[in-house]
């Protein structure tokens, strides 16, 4: 199957069409798809390539009987699957089968209108979702829609005149020095230490604690290179590369995390010494005593487990990261060395993330600097 295309003159200049067969209707007659108004032709070959992949599924719906969910279903398999993380892809899929469809699923694509999402806005918000939540519900529409634009299907994109709530950060929950030294203290002598050690001393985040690999541990120079994270997919548990270029960076840990280091290799070695050929080697610093991944949900069990052994205030595991960046910040250290650190794109989100330590931290260099006019002499 194989779409024709022409270039058509208008007054603004050229614009490309195509039309390509599209099967029979129900008294035999040849039937065609036809869009016009491609800036290039390689962009109406892309948007054909789209129709023949959609007949060739079984899936084609023409513009004026598709419903958003019909769209929707069509654009995560073919579109955004080739695009995102497995992770993100099931993400994506959930929000879009339990979410978007269930509400807006039955309105014709091209009868989508920003007050119907407005609405379905307002109600999600009524029945407690989150802001951050119906905000990433609006990005997974904005997308889909300009995919739809791009292709013709609709005119504009209704999304781009609405809005979703307004995300107010909130006051991260952390650990202050005292109690963080408490809790690592009660897994002194547990396997899953060196993960603690590991998220409280750098502020690595979960996946790439538990996909951190002994390649990336350079204990001479007293550094550690993220080159990949755990995730939990519906495909299984899988490495992936970090998913930024900030988020592949290196970190400078201490003498104590070393030696943290080079007892968890003895430990391991005891372990393959133990078990021989049934030991699963994977090179990972934390696993279990096979060798194995250790998955997400384990790791949080014994975290929240030992919280409460150890009477500190519950947080979440992700808040030992934000435990790590408030202590450091609140110390002195330059907000720029923190961002690189957390692996932060820019260090303006380390600040707006961070805000309230930083204003504390201003209303302190205020008063030292107050003190010393009033000291000096």
């Amino acid at each position: 199957m194989k779409g024709s295309f022409k270039k058509e003159s208008k007054r603004e200049g050229h614009t490309w069409m195509f039309r390509v067969d599209i099967g029979l209707d129900e008294r035999g007659v040849r039937r065609q798809a036809t869009r016009r108004g491609f800036k290039t032709r390689k962009e109406a070959e892309e948007a054909c390539n789209q129709i023949i992949h959609q007949v060739s599924k079984g899936t084609y719906v023409e513009p004026t009987k598709c419903t958003l969910g019909t769209y929707l279903l069509d654009w995560i398999e073919s579109t955004a699957k080739q695009r995102v993380r497995l992770k993100t892809y099931d993400s994506y899929k959930y929000i879009i089968d339990n979410k978007l469809i269930p509400e807006l699923g039955n309105i014709p694509l091209d009868k989508l209108t920003p007050m119907h999402i407005q609405n379905f806005y307002a109600k999600k918000s009524a029945e407690g979702l989150s802001a951050e939540y119906v905000k990433h519900m609006h990005v997974i529409l904005s997308s889909s829609l300009d995919q739809a634009v791009s292709w013709k299907l609709i005119r504009s994109n209704p999304v781009k005149i609405t809005s979703p709530p307004k995300i107010s950060h909130k006051e991260q929950k952390t650990w202050s020095i005292e109690e963080a030294k408490i809790f690592l203290t009660h897994t002194e002598q547990h396997p899953l230490h060196i993960a603690y050690l590991l998220a409280i001393y750098t502020g690595m985040r979960m996946g790439e604690i538990l996909g951190l690999r002994w390649e990336d541990c350079d204990l001479e120079n007293k550094m550690i290179r993220i080159r990949q994270g755990l995730s939990c997919t519906s495909e299984g548990t899988i490495f992936e590369d970090p998913k930024s270029k900030a988020s592949r960076r290196a970190i400078a840990i201490t003498e104590n995390i070393v030696d943290a280091l080079e007892k968890r290799q003895r430990e391991q070695k005891r372990n393959k010494n133990w078990l021989g050929q049934a030991y699963k080697e994977n090179n990972l610093v934390v696993c279990t005593k096979k060798g194995t991944p250790i998955g997400p949900s384990n790791l949080r069990r014994h975290f929240w487990s030992t919280i409460e052994k150890a009477g500190v205030p519950r947080i979440r595991f992700h808040d030992t990261r934000h435990t790590h960046a408030t202590i450091m910040l609140t110390l002195g250290e330059h907000p720029k060395v923190v961002s690189e650190r957390l692996g932060h794109s820019k260090t303006s989100i380390t600040l707006d993330v961070y805000s309230h330590v930083m204003k504390s931290i201003q209303e302190d260099a205020a008063k030292n600097f107050s003190n010393a006019f009033q000291t000096a002499t």
